[in-house]
Formats: structure tokens, C-alpha cells, sequence
């Protein structure tokens, strides 16, 4: 019996001390404040939803383009070819590996079917090697998501619904991650190539639809809104500065949207609703003073450092990329790429958050363990 209680009493201090030891070492390695998701992820009550930086991709549900089809665009026009050479893993995959902003290209087609035989996949069907197209969702009502009407067609998730279905299983699954944004481009007009069709025009009543098929996979608490952010205050402009954004706890597992495109298009989706009332998307803001101002999409941080970074300062949400058309990617150069992570942009774009090794190492990825780390520009202290 005495053994017996010895051997308790050794095998409780052993376990005492095991205890301990994980827990310094899991104290030591969560010293870093920077992080801002996962098991170290700094859960400070002062920290808002824009005091993050995250990586994201560009064109997200974007497939290569086949040889036979890729050839025919090199024939009418190389440089074409050259940058649109890339692709994408899933968006699940993408989420899973740390990405927290996602670009989709919508066209609207609300009879169905207008983008289901598409130039290219016809012209080289019948070719050895030829890589059939699938255009199974393609005739269905509903905002389609693809590159370019019959040249780039083929996507991971080819309707704007499977893509936010897509999106929203992995965000309950995952439910203390960063906000994801989730930005879009309303593709209309008629493409270079010869003899493709013109995607159709986004009418008020377009983005009327657009909003619905939205609102039909988010509910609304799963998504940051212009009112959320807008409050009491007189202009969403005027409580972005003032007031500031969401905190990050309470805006973790949410997502949300980013029009991303020019001045007609934006006044059109506004459609009377300066601040973007009732509305749930923000847009790419017109300018700084417009009362809807809350997000930008600034491309260039080589040329715009200082005004992303003017900005970010000022409290508006920016995106900026790290690379562009390939050529980061083929010259292995990280000049674009290290100007996107200091200019303080809150989501870095890029194609190669896995490298292309064929091309060089090149990749983007933040400079922490994490998805997300405290934002460069707003947060200096933490982020030195």
C-alpha cells in the first residue's frame, strides 16, 4: 500500500511538471502579439477589424488555360498568353492555407445558358489532346464566374452561388477566422479576340439580382454590411473615420463584399443609396470624400505607397497586389511584393501563394505563422 501511494504521488508530479513545461512552452511561443488567428492569435478588445494584414489571391477560381486553347490566344496576341498563364487551387484550399481574401468575376446571365458553348473549347474540340469542357452549370439562370466570355472560361466554382457555398461552408467550419473579403468584378462588354460574344451590361436590376442570389447563401449576420459599419453616423464615410470599423472579435467568422470597379458601375449599384443603405456590399470607393468611401482597391503599391498608406491611416479598408500578369513570378523579383506588405495594405493579392517552380521560387506569404498579423501601418509598435 505504501508503494502504491509513493508511485500516485511520483506519477501526479510527473504530470505536474509536464503540465508546466507545456505550458511555458506554449507561452513562449505565443509571446508574439502579431498574430491575430489561431491558437496565438492576440485577442486584444482594442483591436478593430482594419488593424489586420492578410494575404488573398487574385482571380481565385481561376483553372489554367489548356495548351490547344492557350496556343490559339498566343497566335493572336502573345503577351495575352503570357499573363494569362496561371491558375488556382479550390477556394477551400485556398482558406485552408491561411488566404482570407477571395476575387471573383461575375457575368450576369439571367435566362441561363449565354456563356455554355464557349469559343475556344469549341474551336479545339475536336483536336488529339483537346481538354473537353464541362458547361453542366452553365445554362442554369444566374450570375456566372469565369475570366473571359469563350477565352479564359474555366473556374473551380463556376456560378456565383457554388462559389459563395463554397466560401460559407469553410467559414462555419472555421468559425474564428478573420474577416474574409470577398471582393467581385461585373464583367460586361466584348472581348479583342474575334468573333466572342459580349457579356451582358449590369443594369440596376442586375445588381438588384446580384443582391438576392447573395443574400440567398449569407444570411445577413454572417456578413459585415455598410450599416453595420455606418451606425448613427450621417455618411458611411464619416463613421469609418470617426467612429472606425467593427472589432476583430466581433467580426471574426463573418465575411465581406468589395465591388471592385469603376465610377459608372459603382453609381449604378448604389442606385440612390449614397452611403449604401439596406445594401450588402461596400464598393471601390470614387474618392475619398464620396459619403460611401470606405474601401479601396489601390493595385499598385510600387506607385501608390504613400497613398495606400495615407489611407489606410485614415481608417478605409485597401487591396493592393503583390504581383501581376506572370511577370513577378517569371523575373523572380519581390520589389511589388514587399512594397503590398509595407505599404499597409489590408489584403495582399497574389497568384503564387504556392510557387510555380517552372517560372522560380517566387511566393507571397505573410510574414507570420498565422493567416492574419497586426497591420504594418496602423499597428507599428506591434508589428516591429
Amino acid at each position: 500500500m505504501y508503494q502504491k501511494k509513493i508511485m500516485i504521488l511520483f506519477t501526479s508530479s510527473v504530470m505536474l511538471v509536464l503540465l508546466s513545461a507545456a505550458a511555458f512552452t506554449y507561452q513562449s511561443q505565443c509571446s508574439d502579439s502579431k498574430e491575430l488567428e489561431g491558437p496565438c492569435g492576440n485577442r486584444s478588445s482594442s483591436l478593430s477589424m482594419n488593424d489586420l494584414q492578410a494575404v488573398g489571391s487574385h482571380n481565385s477560381y481561376k483553372l489554367a488555360i489548356p495548351a490547344l486553347e492557350l496556343d490559339l490566344i498566343r497566335a493572336y496576341r502573345e503577351q495575352s498568353a503570357i499573363s494569362l498563364d496561371y491558375t488556382h487551387l479550390s477556394l477551400k484550399d485556398q482558406l485552408n492555407k491561411g488566404l482570407r481574401q477571395i476575387e471573383l468575376d461575375i457575368l450576369f446571365d439571367p435566362e441561363g445558358g449565354r456563356y455554355a458553348d464557349p469559343l475556344l473549347p469549341r474551336q479545339t474540340a475536336s483536336l488529339p489532346k483537346a481538354l473537353s469542357y464541362d458547361p453542366s452549370d452553365m445554362y442554369a439562370p444566374g450570375f456566372k464566374v469565369l475570366h473571359a466570355q469563350d477565352i479564359d472560361v474555366r473556374s473551380t466554382c463556376p456560378t456565383w452561388i457554388k462559389c459563395l457555398i463554397e466560401i460559407r461552408d469553410w467559414s462555419d467550419n472555421n468559425p474564428e477566422h478573420v474577416p474574409i473579403l470577398i471582393m467581385l468584378n461585373a464583367k460586361t462588354g466584348q472581348s479583342a479576340y474575334p468573333d466572342s460574344i459580349a457579356a451582358l451590361d449590369f443594369t440596376e436590376a442586375a445588381f438588384d439580382a446580384l443582391d438576392a442570389e447573395t443574400l440567398s447563401v449569407f444570411s445577413r449576420n454572417k456578413i459585415i454590411t455598410p450599416d453595420d459599419v455606418r451606425g448613427d453616423a450621417n455618411t458611411l464615410r464619416e463613421a469609418v473615420i470617426s467612429d472606425g470599423w467593427p472589432l476583430l472579435d466581433e467580426a471574426r467568422g463573418k465575411v465581406f463584399f468589395a465591388l471592385d470597379e469603376g465610377q459608372e458601375k459603382v453609381e449604378r449599384y448604389l442606385r440612390g443609396k449614397p452611403s449604401l443603405e439596406g445594401l450588402p456590399m461596400f464598393v471601390n470607393s470614387t474618392s475619398t470624400e464620396a459619403d460611401h468611401a470606405a474601401y479601396f482597391t489601390i493595385n499598385n503599391p510600387v506607385r501608390d505607397q504613400q497613398r495606400i498608406q495615407d489611407a489606410v491611416k485614415t481608417g478605409f479598408i485597401v487591396r493592393t497586389r503583390a504581383d501581376a500578369n506572370t511577370i513577378e513570378a517569371r523575373e523572380n523579383s519581390t520589389v511589388r511584393r514587399d512594397a503590398a506588405f509595407s505599404s499597409g495594405a489590408h489584403y495582399v493579392s497574389t497568384d503564387y501563394y504556392v510557387p510555380r517552380l517552372e517560372f522560380s521560387d517566387y511566393t507571397v506569404k505573410l510574414p507570420a505563422r498565422s493567416a492574419a498579423r497586426c497591420n504594418p501601418v496602423r499597428r507599428v509598435a506591434d508589428c516591429n
